[in-house]
C-alpha cells in the first residue's frame, strides 16, 4: 500500500512539476524600461529599429478627451506591417486635467487622471487587419506616487502588475536637486517630491488587450501619451526595470514544489510509525 501511494504521489508530482515547465515556457513574460530623465515621448527610432514590422501609435489627449467607443490611435511608425492598425477606448473614473505641476506632456494640453482611493479606469485595445496584437505599451508617468498600480491583461487573464516602488528604488528618492528624474521636467521647480519618467512594457511572448489604471492610494494617478505598438520581433529599448513571468507560472510552480515536499516527506513519517 505504501509503495502504492509513493507511485501516486511522484505521478502527481511530475505532472505538477511538467506543467509549471510548460507554463513557464509558453506564458506571457514582460520587460518594464524606462527612458532617460526628462524623456515625454516614445523613442520610435530604438523601438522599431531591431524590428521586420513595426506599427506604433500614440494617443495625447490633446483635444481634451480620451476616446469612449474604437478609435484609432494617430499613427506614428509602420514599417514593414501589413495594413493594420491598433484601437483603443477608455472607460471608468477618469477626469481630464489641463497640463499642470502634475502632468500634461510639454506642459500643454491635457492629460487622464484619477483621483479616489480604489478608482481605476480601463483601456480596451483591439488590433486589426495585418497586425495579430498589442506587444508594446509606453506612457508619460507623471507625478509618480506609490498608489499608481498598472495592470495589463488578456482576455480576461492577469499578465503583469506594475507597482512603482521599484522604479523608485532605482532612480532613487526625491525630492533632489541633483536627481533630474525629481520634479516636473517642464518646470523642475514644480512637485520635486515625486519622479517624473517615459516607462515602456514589453509582452515578450504573447499579446494584451487590456491596461487598467488604479489609484491604490491617497494621490492621484496621472499620466501622458499613451502609446501602443506591434513588434516583430519585440525589440527591446531603455534601461530595465525588470522580467516577470505570467503569475499562473507560479501557481503551477507552487503546486509542483509542494507535491515534491510531500513525496520526500513520506519515508520519514514512515520511518515514526
Amino acid at each position: 500500500m505504501n509503495s502504492l501511494r509513493a507511485r501516486i504521489w511522484t505521478k502527481f508530482a511530475l505532472i505538477a512539476v511538467i506543467g509549471a515547465s510548460a507554463s513557464a515556457l509558453y506564458a506571457d513574460n514582460f520587460q518594464a524600461t524606462y527612458e532617460p530623465a526628462g524623456t515625454q515621448t516614445p523613442n520610435t527610432t530604438a523601438l522599431c529599429a531591431g524590428t521586420s514590422t513595426c506599427w506604433i501609435g500614440m494617443e495625447d489627449f490633446n483635444t481634451g478627451s480620451a476616446p469612449t467607443t474604437a478609435t484609432a490611435f494617430p499613427t506614428l511608425v509602420d514599417t514593414g506591417a501589413p495594413a493594420g492598425e491598433i484601437s483603443g477606448s477608455y472607460s471608468g473614473g477618469y477626469i481630464m486635467d489641463p497640463a499642470d505641476q502634475y502632468g500634461g506632456a510639454g506642459g500643454t494640453g491635457y492629460y487622464p487622471e484619477l483621483f479616489a482611493s480604489g478608482g481605476s479606469y480601463t483601456l480596451t485595445l483591439t488590433a486589426s487587419g495585418g497586425l495579430p496584437g498589442v506587444n508594446y505599451f509606453g506612457l508619460w508617468f507623471s507625478a509618480l506616487d506609490a498608489g499608481n498600480d498598472l495592470k495589463f491583461y488578456n482576455n480576461g487573464t492577469l499578465l503583469y502588475d506594475f507597482t512603482p516602488a521599484l522604479f523608485q528604488s532605482l532612480v532613487g528618492a526625491c525630492p533632489n536637486s541633483s536627481n533630474a528624474f525629481c520634479g516636473n521636467p517642464n518646470n523642475r521647480t514644480e512637485d520635486s517630491g515625486e519622479q517624473f519618467a517615459y516607462l515602456n512594457f514589453f509582452d515578450l511572448t504573447g499579446y494584451f488587450n487590456q491596461i487598467v489604471f488604479t489609484e491604490t492610494g491617497g494621490g492621484g494617478f496621472e499620466s501622458d501619451n499613451h502609446t501602443v505598438g506591434y513588434q516583430d520581433p519585440p525589440t527591446l529599448e531603455g534601461t530595465d526595470i525588470g522580467t516577470v513571468p505570467e503569475p499562473g507560472s507560479f501557481i503551477l510552480l507552487s503546486i509542483g514544489s509542494l507535491a515534491l515536499l510531500g513525496l520526500m516527506r513520506r519515508p520519514a513519517l514512515k520511518a515514526v510509525k
